[in-house]
């Protein structure tokens, strides 16, 4: 498999998987999400597969798109076990605001960087 290719797996599973928890989160508040048992596990499995794409895609994909905040990805993995007020602090953080501005911004990329999302050997 390409770099190329494999880089647009990972960017397709990781803009997926932020959609899925959209979709997951609806209009739920803070204190729906932290009350609800089946629907966290599900947005927290989610919000695994970003952060764990995020460690493989390669250096140079990420460069080129700037504008999303690695380094917040790369750090929510320690907050999401969400034991201290921290951590909650910190995975709604990423729930309210990184998923969604992300998303935004990878629509953007995809439009701007269209080879960086292409399926082609």
């Amino acid at each position: 498999m390409s770099g190329a290719l494999y880089a647009a797996g990972l960017l397709a599973n990781f803009f997926d998987a932020g959609w899925s928890v959209q979709i997951l989160m609806g209009d739920m508040d803070r204190a729906q999400y932290f009350a609800s048992r089946l629907t966290r596990r599900e947005i927290k499995k989610h919000l695994r597969i970003m952060i764990d794409t995020v460690s493989l895609l390669p250096v140079d994909v990420r460069e080129q798109m700037p504008a999303i905040n690695w380094q917040a990805w790369r750090e929510l993995g320690a907050a999401l076990p969400c034991l201290s007020r921290a951590q909650k602090d910190t995975v709604w953080y990423a729930l309210e605001t990184l998923v969604p501005i992300t998303g935004y911004h990878l629509r953007q990329y995809r439009a701007k960087l269209p080879d960086l999302f292409a399926f082609r050997m």
